[in-house]
């Protein structure tokens, strides 16, 4: 049974996505601008960004850099990444507000072993990343956003 598209805004979205999927349109521009995250807010947890597909399956990575002490006093490398990778949805216009709390997507870090004690989330004064992507790829690449950088 065939779906029939209904209204301007439907009839774009299709064909955006066949622009997107389709490199046989001669002469169509097949790349959109990669989205864009734009920030951060710490207090709330929650990142912002623009420019993703509307009404679109979104996934955030988030990652940390930095050095935290150990119960021993030396200073470990830190270079952790979420294992999973965030779900949303982005809005009708493409922009995307989302609860990411570096302590749950992150990996715990074993800073002492006797006793044990981990390490949930970032340490002060590390960096924070975040990047986002909503399934695009383009030259049989992912389409990634810019990596947003915060210091915790």
């Amino acid at each position: 049974m065939a779906r029939r598209v209904v209204g301007l805004v439907a009839a774009a979205v299709l064909a955006s996505a066949f622009l997107l999927t389709s490199p046989a349109v001669a002469g169509a521009k097949t790349t959109l601008a990669a989205p864009v995250l734009t920030g951060y807010d710490i207090g709330s947890l929650t990142l912002t960004g623009s420019g993703f597909l509307p009404s679109h399956r979104v996934w955030v990575r988030t990652a940390v850099s930095g050095s935290v002490p150990t119960c021993g006093g030396i200073l470990l490398s830190d270079l952790r990444q979420s294992p999973v990778l965030l779900q949303t949805t982005s809005d009708g216009a493409g922009n995307i507000s989302v609860r990411v709390d570096p302590k749950a997507t992150l990996p715990a870090l074993l800073v002492c072993d006797n006793p044990i004690q981990y390490l949930y989330g970032a340490y002060p004064g590390e960096r924070v990343h975040f990047s986002a992507h909503d399934e695009r790829y383009e030259g049989g690449r992912l389409v990634w956003s810019n990596t947003f950088t915060v210091t915790a």
